[in-house]
């Protein structure tokens, strides 16, 4: 039997480590104003440590932004019965997303990165496609599944993504903007997503 590397879970944790405190000083202080010697200071770890995980800054940004993304999946696995109706796995998929945004992390990063981005087009690009990018993708494909079985019918699953995006997120985005992150129980956000999805279902239900 192959014996693990003692050393392998350190550096995973390690590695999270220095995700964890760079996403908090990105929050705190926007991108541009966190050196690589603060996050190797709030992580526990020497700048040598930093560069030999990540290289540079911006591969600590995309890293940030990556394991959000994974975090959703996981939790849309989660939350997604596969076995469920069209109507249970679109609500699945519309609370998993507004948990993982109205988390303070998340709010706090995210006001960070949309302050860089008048600065740093490009970064503010790569956040897009890595994060609210693939979170589209993925809703598209469940759209494009159901069109294809019959249980839907739509011009374009991208565009109906979008739309159903907007009903979950346009008026509560605006909220949590000016409110600083209202909170809301789990029923008012059931309620909320579950209306926005019966909604789009009767706008695209098959003739």
């Amino acid at each position: 039997m192959a014996l693990r590397s003692p050393g392998r879970p350190k550096d995973l944790e390690k590695r999270e480590a220095i995700l964890d405190a760079a996403q908090s000083l990105f929050a705190e202080r926007g991108i541009d104003g966190v050196a690589i010697e603060a996050i190797a200071a709030r992580s526990g770890v020497s700048k040598v440590t930093v560069y030999g995980h990540f290289g540079d800054k911006a591969t600590i940004f995309d890293s940030i932004v990556e394991r959000e993304t994974e975090r959703l999946r996981e939790k849309l696995a989660t939350r997604i019965p596969d076995d469920g109706t069209l109507e249970d796995r679109l609500t699945g998929f519309g609370m998993a997303l507004i948990y993982m945004l109205t988390q303070p992390c998340h709010l706090a990063l995210d006001r960070a990165v949309s302050l860089e981005a008048q600065r740093n087009p490009t970064l503010g690009r790569r956040f897009f496609d890595a994060g609210p990018g693939q979170v589209r993708k993925l809703l598209s494909a469940m759209i494009a599944e159901a069109q294809a079985q019959g249980r839907l019918a739509v011009d374009d699953p991208d565009y109906a993504a979008e739309d159903l995006l907007a009903l979950w997120l346009g008026f509560d985005a605006m909220e949590r903007r000016f409110c600083g992150g209202c909170d809301h129980s789990d029923a008012d956000i059931r309620a909320h997503v579950l209306r926005a999805v019966r909604l789009f279902l009767r706008g695209h239900a098959p003739a």
